[in-house]
């Protein structure tokens, strides 16, 4: 009936694959859960070798690290079922209702969006950048969602008939951090398939440190004109990314050159308010602008 995929990558698991099994027993007839660990550190391994020990669940260990496109596309394969859910190693499931929101479309062949949530208490260390950003942009409910299914995808917790993946799949021209859940929204658009969303959220649990979250954020800036290209700068994909439509505009207004020369002079001054008690989402948003613009390559291409 339903295959579990989970990658996983220096991150303790077996809290999640207990609630999962558990729940996964009462709902389905048959079901698999499939841990592919990308060749993280020896300890992790050592953790979760002890999900092996229920019947349902397989895990493979591979010896190099293939990134997060690859590893996904290898489970698809190694998935036995017509219906895979993929979620994200650092998640667990805020409720035992989980699987069951699931359960009414596995009948039908689709893509099914659950969403993301984020603990309710702030927290007081260097992770609260992360948790305000999730809290305001990412745990967003299914009503706000369906307003423009396929820009709304992440791909931390989402139901996908094989059929569909199949002929989708995702790129793995893109194999660090960052908006490969942006192409593959777009790709299921090319291919006419909309992403239906529901509230069937998954808790987001592994917060950064703010250096850690801004290096990500960078990279995943990195991959946007990465993506941008390997689409052929297609002005749809455009249109559905903020960022991406704002430096288009600054380009053709020729600006670049000077958001990238303001962003000298703004860089420390916005990374010391987002790392600290008050970060504003805001000046993030200016922040990445600036990335954006000073990224070489970004500034000769259109």
């Amino acid at each position: 009936m339903l295959s579990i995929c989970i990658p996983v990558y220096n991150y303790d698991v077996r809290e999640l694959v207990n609630q999962l099994h558990k729940q996964a027993q009462d709902e389905l007839q048959d079901f698999e859960i499939i841990l592919m660990d990308d060749a993280s550190q020896e300890k992790y391994r050592e953790l979760n070798r002890e999900c092996s020990q229920f019947a349902h669940v397989k895990l493979i260990e591979l010896e190099k690290n293939v990134g997060r496109s690859h590893i996904r596309n290898l489970l698809a394969e190694k998935a036995v079922f017509s219906q895979i859910i993929f979620m994200d190693c650092d998640s667990l499931c805020p409720d035992y209702q989980y699987i069951q929101r699931y359960t009414a479309y596995l009948e039908k062949e689709g893509v099914v969006c659950g969403g993301r949530i984020y603990n309710h208490i702030a927290p007081n260390d260097d992770t609260l950048l992360h948790w305000t950003f999730g809290k305001k942009r990412e745990a967003i409910p299914a009503k706000i969602r369906k307003k423009k299914p396929n820009k709304s995808f992440m791909t931390n917790n989402f139901l996908i008939s094989k059929s569909i993946f199949e002929k989708v799949k995702f790129n793995e021209k893109i194999n660090s951090y960052g908006h490969e859940d942006t192409l593959f929204g777009f790709e299921l658009l090319k291919h006419e398939i909309t992403i239906q969303h529901i509230d069937n959220p998954l808790i987001h649990e592994d917060l950064q440190p703010t250096a850690d979250f801004m290096k990500k954020t960078e990279t995943a800036i990195e991959n946007l004109i990465k993506i941008y290209q390997i689409t052929g700068f297609n002005p749809a994909l455009k249109k559905t990314v903020k960022l991406l439509n704002t430096w288009s505009i600054l380009k053709k207004l020729r600006l670049t050159s000077l958001c990238r020369f303001i962003f000298q002079y703004l860089r420390k001054p916005i990374l010391s308010n987002i790392s600290g008690k008050n970060p504003s989402l805001f000046l993030l948003d200016i922040y990445k602008l600036g990335i954006i613009c000073s990224i070489p390559d970004s500034t000769n291409k259109i």
